[in-house]
């Protein structure tokens, strides 16, 4: 076996051993040609004594010191033999060559098999999420409970500017919701520490959003026009549910054809999703391993 950075004629074989990874198929063909054309990361094959790829990993720097991981799959005639945690290493020598001082990566709750590989790799367990989605329009579902047509709430989200981005950082900063998350902020499939200018980035470009009930991140999706995606928010308990359902009115003021919601798992913050009539389609956990 060898580890090396993944080259345009590996995509074939990686395609050919991960197209029924899961029920739906997978990502990392499709993601391929991307990861190379990406300079803050490194994708990494394992090959056999033909170099032929057997394996494949991607590393990413998300920030100076963050690397996140992804992709990680082995042909099924060479697992059990220790090359996903090869491919560990050689993407942590590589972090750590980019200054890097934390590997991260996220799987779903029902992937015993890599949470187990990911643990022996000396991975631990730091936040759980839920991605929750519904539905917007006259055809959605009626909140949970009621069955009826969901009436839009009095309050609405108005536009924050960056002025808000201090106090909206400290009260989540004080809150349950930073310790929940570990200090992380969700952007897409993908988390790092969440740091003030996040927030003040968000402003600039009209994506955070403030109502008495709280604040917000959220946007239309660059690469799906139809989905409105909340990637933060800051609420007490007793106000998360009203910023849920003025982020639904919001995502359909916007035209999006659905909404999904990132949030770190706590029991009030899952009542008040459901109760905004929010279904969770995905349980995840994100793993860390400092450097």
């Amino acid at each position: 076996m060898n580890i090396r950075p993944a080259n345009p004629g590996d995509k074939d074989a990686i395609a050919a051993f991960t197209d029924q990874t899961f029920s739906w198929g997978d990502y990392v063909s499709d993601a391929f040609d991307d990861w190379q054309a990406d300079a803050r990361g490194v994708t990494l094959v394992a090959t056999d004594d033909e170099d032929r790829a057997i394996a494949i990993a991607r590393w990413a720097l998300l920030s100076d010191t963050e690397v996140w991981g992804q992709g990680a799959r082995v042909h099924p005639d060479f697992r059990r033999q220790g090359i996903s945690s090869a491919l560990t290493e050689a993407g942590t020598l590589w972090a750590d060559e980019h200054g890097a001082q934390v590997l991260r990566l996220v799987t779903e709750v029902w992937n015993s098999a890599a949470q187990g590989q990911v643990a022996k790799s000396g991975f631990r367990l730091v936040s759980r999420w839920h991605m929750w989605m519904r539905s917007i329009g006259d055809a959605a579902p009626g909140i949970a409970g009621n069955g009826g047509t969901r009436v839009p709430s009095q309050e609405r989200l108005m536009p924050a500017g960056e002025s808000e981005a201090g106090p909206a950082f400290l009260a989540w900063s004080a809150g349950p919701l930073a310790s929940a998350s570990h200090g992380l902020i969700s952007k897409r499939w993908t988390w790092r520490r969440f740091r003030p200018e996040d927030l003040v980035a968000a402003a600039a470009r009209r994506s955070l959003w403030s109502c008495p009930a709280g604040w917000l991140v959220a946007e239309i999706d660059d690469d799906d026009p139809n989905t409105f995606w909340v990637s933060w928010v800051m609420a007490a308990e007793e106000d998360a549910y009203r910023l849920l359902r003025v982020a639904i009115d919001r995502a359909s003021t916007d035209g999006a054809e659905r909404i999904v919601v990132m949030l770190p798992q706590t029991e009030w913050l899952d009542r008040a999703a459901k109760r905004a009539g929010l279904a969770s389609r995905h349980d995840l956990l994100v793993y860390e391993r400092p450097i």
